[in-house]
């Protein structure tokens, strides 16, 4: 039995070595142990309920090979934990005070300074106060579970039953009081007629080949020009009214606006302004500290009221997974772009 018990183990070590070159990989091993899921025990609260809290990944740890997960890469990485957790019969609590991610702020947001809770409610309806004073505790592993990961195949995000799965996960993790309203407001405020809405989603930053810096291994957004004639045919395909385009740069709207004219919504948002579009993220107004939590609120805005969409094109995005999965948009109504990946240099040859 124990031998048995370590060959998934060794295949996992082995699997390493086969997928990174090797200096990476010994990285990467060292990274798992030492960020390994923990038993604990803090107080003598909840005796009979395991707790389950859920650590961010640790892009600071000098062993971590990975990118810094945007808002909603943050959000998928926690729903799959929340998966774990469910078939474990365990109560998720996500931690993001004391295991800070990028948007994390020194002063509270909406009360709180969990990240987390900036935008979403816990999601075992246990606060993170009391799962530091529960008697049974786990502390989740500081990576992802890979099973719940839609990845970059653009079928995935065409599947009913892929789609339904997150759809359910996601209804689970409700928006905070605050948020939900903000999102209220701007869906009235931009879709408040009754017109049939094409969205468009394209992220240029870090993703498009342009980009002075290009994410690893991440799906490529198309050329602005190509995703304006692919929404053209679609928008007469599917008898749309108008064209909501969601995006990080002012430019594709600018560009969207030229061809759509008063057929195109978008939501007032700070943007990359034109010029820098495809520059480093850092030397945007948009990113600067005291506009980051900003930008996050108006970044979720932005894939909600795509969701409200009844049709929706762009390339493989957090953005457009969270999209597809807090909407109920009809398959054939959904076209995921296939621009390929950029070289990863990561992996072995």
């Amino acid at each position: 039995m124990e031998i048995m018990g370590l060959i998934e183990p060794l295949q996992q070590l082995i699997g390493q070595f086969r997928k990174y070159k090797f200096g990476i990989a010994v990285k990467n091993v060292l990274y798992h142990f030492v960020t390994r899921e923990r038993r604990k025990s803090f107080g003598s609260q909840n005796p009979e309920k395991t707790i389950y809290i859920i650590r961010s990944i640790d892009d600071k740890s000098p062993f971590y090979i990975g990118p810094v997960h945007n808002l909603l890469a943050n959000y998928f990485y926690v729903l799959s934990h929340i998966q774990y957790a469910k078939t474990k019969g365990w109560i998720p609590v996500v931690d993001q005070l004391n295991y800070p991610v990028y948007n994390s702020q020194l002063e509270p947001v909406n009360g709180t300074r969990n990240a987390w809770e900036y935008f979403w409610e816990q999601p075992g309806g246990i606060s993170l106060e009391e799962a530091y004073q529960s008697k049974n505790v786990v502390l989740s592993k500081q990576s992802w579970f890979w099973q719940w990961d839609m990845g970059y195949n653009p079928q995935e995000y065409q599947d009913k039953e892929t789609l339904a799965f997150y759809h359910n996960l996601a209804n689970g993790v409700p928006l905070n009081v605050q948020t939900q309203m903000y999102v209220n407001s701007a869906v009235k405020k931009v879709m408040s007629s009754e017109k049939r809405i094409l969205g468009v989603n394209i992220r240029l930053g870090a993703h498009a080949v342009e980009s002075k810096r290009h994410g690893e291994g991440h799906p490529i957004q198309p050329q602005i020009d190509d995703l304006i004639r692919e929404t053209q045919k679609k928008f007469d395909a599917w008898e749309m009214d108008a064209v909501l385009v969601a995006s990080d740069a002012q430019i594709v709207v600018e560009r969207f606006r030229d061809v759509f004219g008063e057929k195109l919504l978008a939501y007032h948002r700070l943007r990359a302004e034109v010029g820098k579009e495809y520059g480093l993220d850092k030397n945007k107004e948009m990113y600067q500290g005291k506009n980051i939590y900003q930008t996050c609120l108006d970044y979720l805005t932005e894939m909600e009221l795509l969701a409200n969409c009844e049709g929706l094109i762009g390339a493989v995005t957090s953005g457009m997974r969270y999209a597809l999965v807090r909407g109920s948009i009809e398959s054939n109504r959904i076209k995921v772009i296939d621009c390929g990946l950029f070289q990863d240099s990561r992996k072995g040859e």
